[in-house]
C-alpha cells in the first residue's frame, strides 16, 4: 500500500494574506512558464513588511545551466516589465543560485536572513530544504553570524531605553496639555512650558481649585522631559518612569475634575 506524505508547511506562511499570496503565485508561475527550466526558486523577501509593495525575488539556476551575464540581463528586465505591466505592487530582483550558495557557505548575513525571514512560492528543491535545516537549527551558524546578533540585541535594549526616555517626554505634553485647558478655564492665556508651573501654583493651587501637588508635578516633568529633549539624559529607569506616570495621571484626573467643575461658569475670582 503506497503511502501518502504530508508536505511540510512553508516557512513565514503566516505573515502575508492568503489571496496576495495565491496573486504573487500565479505572477511567479507566469515568469516560470516563460523562461522554464532556468529559473529555480521564486521567494518573497520580507513577506511581513509593512510596506504595501512586496520584493519577490528569483533564483536563477546556474548550477545546472550555463547562463550568460546577457541572459540574465535580458532576464531582469523582462520581470521588471511584467511587473510594470501587472495590478500587484511588485518589486522583482534577481540572485544567481551560485552566489547564494557562496553566501550560505560564508553566512553571509545578507544571506542568512533572506533564508530566515522569506517565504517560498515556487522552489524545485533547490531553497527549501536549506532553509528548513536552517530554521529547525540543523545548520551551524558561523561566528559572524553569532557576533551579528549581539550587536543587534545591544541595539535593541538601546532603543528600548531610548523609547521610555521618548515616553517621558510624551507624559510632559499629556500633563501641559491638561494644564493649559485648566488656565483657560480659569480666564487665563497659557503661559510658556517655563512659566506654566507658576501659573498654576499662583492661580490654581494658591486658590484651593487644585491639589498643591499639581504645580510641582508640572515642575518635576517639566524638568524630566527637558533633559531628554535637549540630550542631557539618554536612558530613564523603570522605576522613574513609574514614578512620572503616577505624577502624570494624578494631576490629569485632579485637572479632569477642576475643568467638569468650572468649565461652564468659570472660575470665580
Amino acid at each position: 500500500m503506497e503511502e501518502t506524505l504530508k508536505p511540510r508547511q512553508l516557512q513565514n506562511s503566516g505573515k502575508i494574506a492568503d489571496h496576495r499570496y495565491r496573486d504573487i503565485e500565479s505572477f511567479s508561475e507566469k515568469v516560470r512558464s516563460r523562461y522554464k527550466a532556468l529559473i529555480s526558486s521564486s521567494v518573497i523577501k520580507r513577506p511581513s513588511s509593512a510596506s504595501e509593495s512586496v520584493e519577490l525575488i528569483f533564483l536563477i539556476d546556474d548550477l545546472n545551466n550555463v547562463v550568460f551575464d546577457q541572459q540574465v540581463e535580458g532576464l531582469k528586465l523582462d520581470i521588471s516589465e511584467m511587473a510594470y505591466t501587472s495590478t500587484l505592487p511588485l518589486k522583482c530582483g534577481t540572485l544567481l543560485a551560485s552566489e547564494f550558495w557562496a553566501g550560505f557557505n560564508a553566512r553571509d548575513e545578507g544571506t542568512m536572513h533572506l533564508l530566515r525571514e522569506s517565504l517560498a512560492v515556487h522552489d524545485n528543491g533547490f531553497f527549501l530544504p536549506i532553509q528548513d535545516l536552517l530554521v529547525t537549527g540543523k545548520i551551524r551558524p558561523s561566528k559572524e553570524s553569532v557576533n551579528v546578533y549581539f550587536v543587534k540585541a545591544e541595539h535593541s535594549v538601546k532603543d528600548a531605553n531610548h523609547h521610555v526616555a521618548r515616553a517621558v517626554v510624551d507624559l510632559y505634553w499629556a500633563v501641559t496639555d491638561a494644564a493649559h485647558a485648566a488656565v483657560m478655564v480659569a480666564g487665563i492665556v497659557p503661559p510658556s512650558p517655563s512659566h506654566l508651573a507658576e501659573t498654576v501654583k499662583r492661580e490654581l493651587v494658591a486658590r484651593n481649585l487644585v491639589h498643591r501637588r499639581c504645580g510641582e508635578i508640572i515642575d518635576r516633568v517639566y524638568d524630566a522631559a527637558k533633559k531628554v529633549m535637549h540630550r542631557e539624559v539618554f536612558e530613564v529607569s523603570g522605576r522613574d518612569f513609574d514614578s512620572y506616570l503616577a505624577d502624570a495621571d494624578f494631576f490629569i484626573k485632579e485637572i479632569d475634575e477642576f475643568v467638569k467643575e468650572h468649565v461652564k461658569d468659570g472660575v470665580k475670582g
